[in-house]
């Protein structure tokens, strides 16, 4: 695998994100529901990435967790953990987390039907209350 800048992070989990989009507005719903939480994990990887220091190797733990797949992780690597309590304080954002903390990458081998994409679909891109919209706050 070739190094990963944030930036680069940042512009893989926009290019999910709208894959999903494109995926979704075409009732693709198995595979637009899984990249959307794709598009999340690569969001947070991105967050994690600001406290990669140049010329500096990572600590082993840290390496290992970065590769995880598991959102929750991910958030307390990315050092989000009270952001995200005080972010899930508006009931709005806080529904549309719980959508999406329900994501794994074992999703991709299931059959998911209209509600729960709309529901990702939704949870991911609300404009005010959608979790791409917190992550790229915190980029």
């Amino acid at each position: 695998m070739a190094p990963l800048s944030r930036a680069t992070l940042q512009g893989l989990a926009l290019a999910k994100v709208e894959d999903a989009r494109l995926l979704y507005v075409n009732q693709r719903h198995s595979n637009a529901y899984y990249l959307y939480g794709y598009g999340v994990e690569l969001g947070l990887k991105a967050c994690v990435a600001r406290y990669i220091i140049a010329e500096t190797i990572p600590d082993k733990a840290i390496l290992t967790r970065f590769l995880t797949h598991r959102l929750g992780d991910l958030v307390s690597l990315a050092g989000l953990n009270s952001t995200l309590i005080e972010r899930c304080k508006d009931a709005e954002f806080g529904t549309r987390w719980a959508v999406v903390a329900e994501w794994s990458e074992e999703s991709r081998y299931d059959i998911i039907d209209a509600v729960v994409s709309a529901a990702m679909h939704d949870a991911v891109e609300h404009q005010t209350h959608g979790v791409m919209t917190w992550l790229k706050q915190s980029w």
